[in-house]
């Protein structure tokens, strides 16, 4: 998978990961689109940054991204893109601050999701 494709998949996925939050207010939000800034593959904590644009039904606003990285990469062309997108059955991997208008995308953290 090449980058471009992660980042349209992520937003399906993101979208798809907020229908089903515990939270009712956040059941309303989806994602129209990601924009990475900054590519910090070799810092300590491995990890892009950038803008992603969360719609609360009609209504867009630009929010902080932060896509943890599992580890560092020497390159972009060396980020295993495919391995950063959670799978459907996965919970756990996205961290929504609604005030702080962030979201933190931690794919190394994603659990099996079991329905109580």
């Amino acid at each position: 998978m090449e980058e471009a494709e992660y980042w349209l998949r992520l937003e399906r996925r993101l979208s798809g990961e907020f229908e089903g939050m515990l939270e009712r207010h956040l059941r309303f939000m989806w994602c129209d689109g990601f924009i990475p800034e900054q590519y910090l593959l070799d810092a300590p904590a491995p990890r892009i940054a950038g803008r992603a644009f969360i719609c609360n039904g009609p209504k867009e606003d630009e929010w902080e991204l932060v896509l943890h990285l599992p580890c560092p990469a020497a390159s972009k062309q060396e980020i295993d893109w495919v391995s950063l997108l959670p799978p459907p059955d996965v919970t756990r991997w996205l961290s929504v601050d609604p005030n702080g208008k962030c979201i933190h995308i931690k794919p190394a953290l994603a659990v099996p999701d079991v329905e109580a």
